[in-house]
């Protein structure tokens, strides 16, 4: 009998659930077909690696590894992580394969391409063998959905970085690749829209919502979830346009015209969730922790497991179990036992709006440089450790002489907080059970930020978008968007409440890509405090950071390796990136 070896199937790992009974063990990681789908139990083992995928690569918030916050003009990076790379643009297709989107080193460029078909192989298999499974024939039509909505996933996240895909709704040999000889890329177009279909079609046999021992499983709100970020991305200006970036683009890469309808495909998505789904998902306002509702305090704890109770506002989640992740060790403040492996830039740090509504270069907002946490938007304190900050157990001082100074690591003079438990002081040996972080793979807000900015295109500032944007501001206690806004004002609220609401979340990466502004804010020089001094000897200056980053137009696209173009020849190099001839 054929066997499917653990790099290919079986690996059965920890997965997105609290539930122990859902992740039972085979004996064995070497196991034939026959006997991982002998019964349904069994083929949910095969079912879990799948989802524990999605925690260990690199697709959207994986708090495993460094954000690709890192990677554009919301952090630094630390020296030698890969967001190096993208900030100087030295990245090319062929960085390190053997790194890539499971490791914090690598490059998570050419091997993504790589790794992800291996995830499509998976599920694949998975399909074509479950109907071996014996067992209740309503559980195997639910995890059938669940494979194709994985798979759909994961494809979704191909296209958001390359443009049109290879489309394969069946298995092949991964020893053998001349199945895939000479096969092209599908149209941008035909590779969302079957995406889109596929996701559909698994929503009609998934649960609304998943019961408290199945947390992590798919549910159509999940699927019209990854339909609505993808739909918008397919919608913005780097696809949906009739001038692309650079000449050489095709239909491949965009769609090669504009239709405003796009955008409403996107809004669409998003109202499955927000009115089909009203009585399972929405805005968490309780405050059930005993923090005040608009305080940072409580905003904060939607990300920690000590106060984690699956909501309204879950709709795609994972935990965090690897034990120096309970509390992000390496993001840590070092006054508090930590790294300070992430640097926010000052850039970011000034999107945050004072408690009147302006940001701190308006006029009259009230804002002191050299007291940045006074009067700010909760969020502020809750994402960043800024200097002077106070936490319960730990303070953050990273000047010269500070707790926190140490030239190595701290470089802008803030930290990152998000993740982070205020409670938690590596320094002072406190125990770290009970700080299992969470992973929102997708959450209620963006729902909402995304049927606004959809709707916004559509149809211009409507009280439907005023509302979405505005009840996420109440959540945290800052005052409503200022009426009469016209549809360039209001688009720029949005991408400003999307900096700031998801912050570390890795999207700020996809989105100044597909709103086709990387050129205007991914090049020059990123700004913070002078580390290099002491609290009154100089600290409270705003300097340059690193070396300049450089953004190139091709950069809008990840490229293909060398290593996949040569094994199929149909493949064709991403506009811009150096081409390769395989004639």
């Amino acid at each position: 009998m054929k066997k499917i070896y653990s790099l290919l199937l079986i690996l059965v790992l920890p997965l997105l659930s609290a539930c122990e009974g859902y992740l039972d063990k085979p004996d064995s990681d070497d196991v034939t077909v026959d006997k991982a789908f002998e019964t349904v139990k069994s083929a949910r083992k095969v079912l879990n690696n799948l989802y524990y995928e999605v925690r260990t690569a690199a697709y959207n918030v994986n708090t495993r590894k460094i954000p690709y916050a890192q990677a554009c003009d919301d952090g630094l990076p630390g020296s030698g992580l890969w967001g190096d790379k993208f900030h100087s643009g030295s990245w090319t297709p062929d960085d390190d394969p053997n790194m890539g989107d499971d490791n914090q080193g690598g490059s998570p460029t050419c091997s993504f391409w790589n790794n992800t078909y291996k995830r499509v192989r998976k599920a694949n298999l998975f399909l074509e063998n479950l109907y071996r499974a014996k067992g209740d024939e309503s559980e195997k039509t639910r995890m059938y959905a669940e494979a194709r909505f994985l798979r759909a996933f994961y494809y979704s996240e191909l296209v958001r970085r390359f443009g049109g895909i290879i489309i394969l709704d069946h298995s092949i040999d991964a020893n053998d690749y001349s199945a895939l000889t000479n096969q092209p890329r599908e149209t941008f177009e035909n590779s969302v829209e079957w995406v889109c279909n596929e996701l559909t079609e698994a929503a009609r046999d998934l649960p609304p919502v998943c019961s408290a021992s199945d947390v992590g499983r798919a549910t159509d709100a999940a699927c019209y979830a990854v339909m609505a970020r993808l739909r918008i991305t397919a919608a913005s200006p780097l696809f949906n346009t009739d001038s692309p970036v650079l000449p050489d683009y095709n239909t491949t890469h965009y769609y090669g015209n504009y239709d405003k309808n796009r955008w409403k495909l996107a809004a669409d998505a998003c109202r499955f969730i927000m009115e089909q789904r009203s009585q399972y998902y929405g805005l968490d306002m309780t405050n059930e922790t005993g923090a005040d509702p608009d305080s940072w305090e409580n905003y904060y704890r939607r990300f920690l497991g000590r106060y984690f109770i699956v909501g309204k506002e879950s709709i795609w989640i994972s935990y965090e179990k690897k034990e120096w992740d309970y509390v992000k060790i390496p993001w840590l403040n070092r006054s508090a036992g930590g790294w300070n492996w992430v640097n926010p830039t000052y850039e970011l740090a000034k999107e945050y709006e004072m408690l009147n509504g302006k940001l701190p270069e308006e006029p009259e907002s009230g804002y002191d440089f050299n007291d940045p946490g006074k009067n700010r938007d909760p969020r502020f304190k809750a994402t960043i450790s800024y200097p002077g900050a106070q936490y319960d157990a730990y303070g953050f001082k990273p000047w010269q002489g500070g707790s926190a100074s140490h030239l190595q690591s701290q470089k802008t003079g803030m930290c990152l907080q998000k993740y982070i438990d205020p409670l938690f002081n590596d320094a002072l040996g406190l125990p770290r059970n009970l700080r299992k972080n969470i992973n929102h793979l997708f959450r209620y807000n963006e729902i909402l930020l995304i049927y606004a900015e959809a709707m916004n295109e559509f149809s211009g500032p409507t009280t439907d978008v005023y509302k979405a944007i505005n009840d996420i501001r109440a959540r945290v206690g800052m005052p409503n968007l200022p009426t009469g806004l016209n549809q360039d004002q209001m688009r720029e609220k949005i991408q400003h409440e999307r900096r700031v609401e998801l912050a570390f979340e890795d999207f700020r990466f996809f989105d100044v890509r597909r709103w086709r502004i990387g050129e205007k804010v991914l090049n020059g020089h990123l700004h913070g405090y002078d580390v290099t001094k002491g609290e009154k000897g100089g600290f409270y200056t705003l300097v340059t950071v690193g070396d300049p980053m450089v953004f190139e137009k091709k950069h809008y696209l990840y490229p293909l390796s060398t290593k996949e173009i040569l094994m199929n020849p149909a493949l064709e190099q991403n506009p811009g990136w150096p081409k390769l001839s395989t004639k």
